[in-house]
């Protein structure tokens, strides 16, 4: 997990590439501020994510890897 304060987490959000090759990147990573309990507040705005936005108030746990 990547820190730029202590009440900051990156996010990782997998995407899924289309035939054309859109988007670029298979995982796009947005800051949130942590909530507690499994919560995050977007903190940036995405820009290859959809159904989210800066603001939002989400939940999030763990992959196998130790990342949101």
């Amino acid at each position: 997990m990547t820190n730029i304060s202590d009440d900051h987490v990156k996010v990782h959000f997998r995407m899924e590439i289309d035939e054309d090759g859109w988007p670029p990147a298979s995982v796009e990573s947005l800051w949130a501020v942590d909530l507690g309990d499994g919560r995050v507040r977007l903190d940036n705005t995405p820009w290859f994510v959809r159904g989210v936005a800066s603001g939002d108030v989400i939940r999030v746990q763990p992959d196998d890897d130790g990342l949101r």
